[in-house]
């Protein structure tokens, strides 16, 4: 069903202005890609971080072990707010990501690995994160511009998959706010779409109030129950 126009008189203002703001600071310029997977609630967990970060885009290259199932007990209902691409390939979402002209960050441990806060965030930028156990495919180390690795300070050699993913986004969003005077960058159009969609999730019985705006404007010889008039 359409969502009927001027939504946001709907919400009362505390929530509206809330998700004007929440506009404001989202972006699609930095996204996150998740490979491979083996569970996947990791990536429930790391949808809560990007909605949290203003990060509007995840990708979920699912493997042959795991797809990805919703669980709103730990996205918190992320996952409703942001937009989720699926894929098979790694090779083809990354070469999509490319061709929108995203530079490619890969989460491994090479001799070229740098630590990511010595990666630039001037521009497009999509963070890769792979498999719990391998780590990435050989296929997104090949595709990478960069290799990264979060630097530790303890015995232990690697964080668990969302939270490193969690300390790479917020310091991805920290450098961004450094490099390009901000972070959330929607364009007006972008912007205006994303604050509808906001107001149509925002408003409870969004769903009845949709259906009374569709009969106010329906044509008077309509049946109010949806019928098409009598024949004359």
């Amino acid at each position: 069903m359409k969502a009927p126009e001027h939504l946001g008189t709907y919400l009362v203002p505390e929530r509206k202005a809330r998700i004007d703001e929440v506009v404001a600071s989202r972006t699609r310029t930095l996204t996150v890609v998740m490979e491979a997977f083996c569970d996947p609630q990791n990536v429930n967990a790391v949808l809560r971080t990007c909605e949290a970060f203003g990060v509007q885009e995840l990708h979920a290259v699912e493997g042959p072990m795991k797809r990805f199932d919703r669980n709103k007990k730990i996205s918190q209902n992320a996952d409703k707010w942001l937009d989720v691409h699926r894929w098979t390939s790694t090779a083809e979402c990354l070469r999509h990501l490319r061709d929108q002209g995203f530079a490619i960050y890969v989460t491994h441990l090479d001799p070229g690995t740098r630590a990511l806060g010595d990666l630039s965030f001037a521009g497009k930028v999509a963070l890769v994160f792979g498999n719990e156990s391998r780590g990435v495919s050989d296929e997104a180390v090949r595709l990478a511009d960069a290799t990264f690795a979060i630097p530790m300070r303890g015995f232990v050699q690697s964080f668990n998959v969302s939270v490193a993913a969690a300390i790479a986004i917020a310091k991805a969003v920290e450098r961004r706010e450094v490099e390009r005077g901000r972070h959330g960058d929607l364009s007006e159009a972008e912007a205006a779409a994303l604050r509808e969609r906001f107001y149509v999730l925002g408003v409870k019985q969004r769903a009845r109030i949709a259906k009374a705006q569709h009969r106010r404007v329906a044509p008077s010889g309509a049946s109010r129950r949806g019928e098409p008039p009598p024949e004359r």
